[in-house]
């Protein structure tokens, strides 16, 4: 597992080990509190390619989860050489170390539904052209497009989970629900000044784990891509109220139109991710909004930070 100590990384590898897996647990930082039996914490960089093959090799390793990433719009604005660097040039030295070592039966790649753009449908499904606008977008949809190239020339068993504004306990940035539910259990009002009329597929975290998962454990694939989120859209006003719900005496000023991602970068329009090729590998999201919210809020320490 690349990754392995970030949001999604440590309850992956977590699961899989709870499930008899002897995992590694590759990452820049390895966590020295609460360590998971059976994993192994290995402090690396996606970059090194000769590291990584050796890992391999060592650990006789059959099966990766790739969700080593600088992750989001609002990141790879700010640092665009950097974001170049770790999902293009570490996801092109994690396919050449694989190819090299050989013993790899599937190599999940953690992708986003960035690599859509502008959603030419709602919902959007895997086959639907890939039109990118942010720079996040983009190196995950270059990502895609070499995972295929290995596979195709190297025989690389390559296959991309397209997840969709993943959310729960622990989620380490400022992207909504997360800003509005700290500020719900701080007692303090919200503010957002564009957003209103933007909707998107919100996925509770124990939902893509089990998605990813599945795609990782099924037998053959007949794609390359699956779409793991919901198969519902959320407009913001209405998760706004729901968390008002959940949250009497919170309230949110909010305006229309759609949400910034980074100052003066609208996010691209979205609505809901078909689920459909997800399904046929046993997939069903098990949490509702109103459910996941509240497994979100029961985790959160309401932390002192401001709402953007």
């Amino acid at each position: 597992m690349t990754g392995g100590a970030g949001f999604l990384g440590r309850p992956l590898v977590r699961a899989l080990a709870e499930r008899g897996k002897r995992v590694l647990s590759l990452d820049r930082r390895v966590p020295e509190a609460d360590p998971i039996p059976g994993v192994t914490g290995i402090e690396g960089d996606v970059t090194d390619s000769g590291g990584i093959e050796r890992l391999l090799r060592e650990h006789a390793v059959d099966e990766i989860v790739h969700a080593a990433a600088i992750v989001g719009v609002t990141a790879s604005v700010a640092g665009l050489a950097d974001t170049v660097r770790v999902n293009i040039d570490g996801s092109v030295a994690l396919f050449e170390a694989v190819t090299r070592a050989g013993g790899v039966r599937r190599l999940v790649d953690l992708s986003s539904e960035e690599v859509y753009g502008h959603f030419a449908a709602d919902p959007v499904a895997e086959d639907t052209p890939a039109l990118p606008v942010s720079p996040y977008g983009i190196t995950k949809y270059a990502v895609e497009r070499l995972g295929g190239y290995y596979a195709d020339q190297h025989e690389l068993p390559y296959v991309a989970a397209r997840l969709c504004w993943v959310y729960g306990p622990g989620f380490p940035r400022l992207r909504l629900p997360q800003p509005w539910l700290e500020d719900a259990l701080a007692g303090r009002p919200s503010r957002l000044a564009a957003g209103g009329d933007h909707h998107i597929d919100l996925t509770y975290l124990d939902d893509v784990v089990d998605g990813i998962l599945l795609v990782l454990r099924a037998g053959h694939l007949e794609h390359r891509a699956y779409n793991v989120a919901t198969g519902s859209a959320v407009g913001i006003r209405d998760l706004a109220a729901e968390i008002a719900r959940q949250h009497p005496g919170w309230s949110v000023d909010l305006g229309d139109g759609p949400i910034e991602m980074a100052p003066g970068v609208a996010a691209a329009r979205k609505g809901a991710l078909d689920i459909t090729r997800a399904r046929t590998l046993g997939y069903a999201p098990r949490f509702t909004l109103a459910e996941g919210l509240a497994r979100t809020a029961a985790g959160l320490d309401a932390p002192a930070r401001q709402a953007v």
